[in-house]
């Protein structure tokens, strides 16, 4: 059985995690622009896709609900239909941008969209945990 300190690391790790998570999907439900302006037009398809594909260690832990991880989950689905390893790549805004404005993208911004609409739960209590309020997700 966990002890009470062991819980509290897993509910810490969880909401940092998510937190990590809800930018990813606020970065991928941008516009091409924004989104290599907001990871620096550094390998930004890639490392999109991988910051979002991340959600899919929040599911099964407990602290979202089950609605809420399978649209994680269908978005984590729906990026694997992206293949970000041959994509335009690299540093600087002008490759980046043509990666991101291919219209394998759209659906997933979309989608992305959606998901954060369908977590408003979860984005309030973690920012409430994250401020220092009490109760998990």
């Amino acid at each position: 059985m966990a002890t009470a300190a062991e819980l509290s690391e897993d509910e810490d790790e969880f909401h940092s995690s998510l937190r990590i998570y809800l930018n990813a999907l606020e970065m991928l439900a941008s516009s091409p622009e924004e989104q290599c302006r907001l990871m620096g037009d550094y390998n930004v398809a890639w490392e999109l896709k991988e910051d979002v594909q991340s959600g899919k260690y929040l599911v099964g832990r407990g602290y979202l609900e089950e609605s809420e991880e399978q649209w994680i989950k269908a978005l984590c689905g729906a990026l694997e239909g992206v293949n970000a390893q041959v994509l335009p790549s690299g540093a600087g805004r002008e490759v980046n941008l043509q990666a991101m404005s291919l219209p394998v993208w759209q659906p997933a911004r979309f989608l992305a969209a959606e998901v954060l609409r369908q977590l408003s739960r979860a984005a309030k209590e973690n920012t409430r945990f994250l401020s220092g309020g009490t109760g998990a997700a």
